[in-house]
């Protein structure tokens, strides 16, 4: 399937970008507003729309008509992926506000027209569309980049693509700005998964637009390897004369510390027999692919 909205976004950047070298974009000129200015937020509010709806359909939305982009289709997108949590950072050289992170997924605005709370870059553009002539300060550089950083996110989770990283980790070659050259992202590092293949996060997982993790594949080998060692090493356990002495003389069920394998074996010998029963799982460790995912809140 062709992606249409892509270039039309990239047009939309352009567009901004080539503001921003007749503006000088710090924080005393976030309220200075124009004509050209309106035009781009109207434009991009028209994209925000039919994207909007489109994802709806695509990703379990129940309407099939009349379907409103923001009381239905971000409602319901904001549902699967916490929209309202996800930052997008200001990272164009040309662009000096303090501020550079945005969330333009939170309903943090009162709106002029019905008095409930709304996406900011919404607010602007119901006064713009629906007034105009007396509404020419809601075509603001502020309301401008909140409604691009609100398109951009969703074009990425339009275009929801995987990128392989191989062993990279931190995601050091990860294209942070995903072909945007107004905007870039966070991304979350791979930090591990625990014993039963959870996928651990960081406290600012839910902000990160993408996250590291196994490709698929290695996540299978991955997976069969860890099972394959626990086998391995409870089979060496068991075989060992330490284990042997100890269930002769013992009851098994009256032991009472946390670690019945380390406590009988002891240091070295458990040591030993774990690296023996892993080795060809630390070695499918040492050749995991990674890759990072569009962050779709499946963790």
């Amino acid at each position: 399937m062709s992606n249409i909205y892509w270039p039309v976004y990239k047009n939309l950047e352009r567009g901004v970008l080539d503001l921003s070298y007749s503006i000088h974009i710090d924080d005393t000129q976030l309220a200075v507003y124009s004509s050209q200015i309106s035009d781009l937020i109207l434009r991009a509010s028209a994209e925000i729309e039919s994207i909007s709806k489109e994802l709806y359909k695509q990703n379990g939305g129940i309407k099939t008509e009349r379907i409103k982009y923001d009381t239905d289709a971000l409602v319901h997108l904001n549902d699967l992926w916490k929209l309202e949590s996800k930052i997008v950072l200001i990272s164009s050289t040309n662009c000096f506000q303090t501020n550079k992170e945005l969330k333009p997924f939170i309903q943090d605005e009162a709106s002029t027209i019905h008095g409930r709370l709304t996406y900011s870059w919404n607010n602007s553009y119901q006064n713009l569309k629906h007034d105009r002539a007396n509404s020419l300060n809601f075509g603001s550089i502020k309301y401008l980049f909140d409604i691009m950083s609100a398109l951009f996110i969703l074009n990425l989770y339009y275009k929801s693509e995987s990128i392989l990283l191989y062993d990279d980790t931190n995601g050091l070659n990860f294209p942070i700005s995903l072909g945007s050259d107004l905007f870039s992202i966070k991304l979350h590092k791979w930090v591990g998964h625990d014993g039963e293949f959870n996928f651990k996060k960081e406290n600012d997982f839910d902000e990160c637009l993408y996250y590291v993790h196994y490709t698929e594949s290695t996540f299978e080998e991955v997976k069969a390897g860890s099972e394959k060692a626990q086998e391995k090493f409870k089979k060496l356990v068991e075989e060992h004369p330490k284990y042997i002495e100890y269930i002769t003389t013992n009851l098994h069920n009256t032991y009472q510390g946390d670690n019945f394998a380390y406590d009988i074996l002891g240091q070295d010998e458990h040591f030993k027999i774990t690296i023996e029963s892993h080795r060809e799982y630390f070695e499918i460790l040492r050749k995991a692919n990674y890759e990072a995912i569009i962050n779709k809140q499946d963790f």
